[in-house]
């Protein structure tokens, strides 16, 4: 039986439990603090916000969205905290987002950035079908995954123009907002 997780909207309710969500020490440097990335997604257009959950608890955490720069959908966060880690559940929170990326966006592929050193989260990302471009965007390495059979197009609008926001945190805004995790 494979390991059930489910994408929720950030909200009232469960926020603050996400916000507690940590990785271990060793893994700090690999993804910034979710308290950041949801603040981060507030000045980010399109970005989206996800609360991991299994078993009706907040184990993780997801933030991808439009680049501001050229409107490629990127997979900005993915997190696992440290008490859950090593479990399968990664796996299938990043499989919850490629779902997700492709009923929100209309776009041909996922992009992320991931350091050489996170040997964990490199090696998830390229059993899932993520194949190294030899981008290198800071100190990560870019990775893609093709969602769709359609060649890459050279875009002139910009993916905001096609985003569909969804809504869920206070006040009914999306706050939806690096790179790294740990299965």
């Amino acid at each position: 039986m494979s390991i059930r997780v489910r994408l929720a909207d950030l909200n009232h309710a469960n926020w603050e439990e996400v916000v507690e969500l940590t990785v271990s020490r060793e893994q700090r440097d690999f993804i910034a603090p979710n308290v950041y990335s949801i603040a981060e997604s507030r000045f980010l257009p399109g970005f989206v916000t996800r609360a991991v959950l299994h078993e009706g608890r907040a184990v993780g955490f997801a933030m991808y969205g439009p680049d501001p720069d050229d409107g490629e959908i990127w997979l900005y966060r993915l997190m696992i905290d440290e008490a859950h880690q090593a479990r399968g559940l990664g796996r299938a929170a990043l499989r919850e987002v490629v779902t997700h990326v492709g009923e929100v966006f209309s776009a041909p592929l996922l992009r992320l950035g991931v350091r050489a050193d996170n040997v964990a989260a490199r090696t998830l990302y390229i059993s899932a079908g993520f194949v190294p471009t030899g981008r290198v965007f800071g100190d990560e390495e870019v990775l893609d995954l093709r969602l769709a059979d359609e060649p890459v197009p050279d875009r002139t609008d910009t993916v905001l123009d096609r985003v569909r926001r969804p809504t869920g945190f206070a006040g009914g805004e999306d706050i939806g907002v690096p790179w790294g995790i740990a299965d």
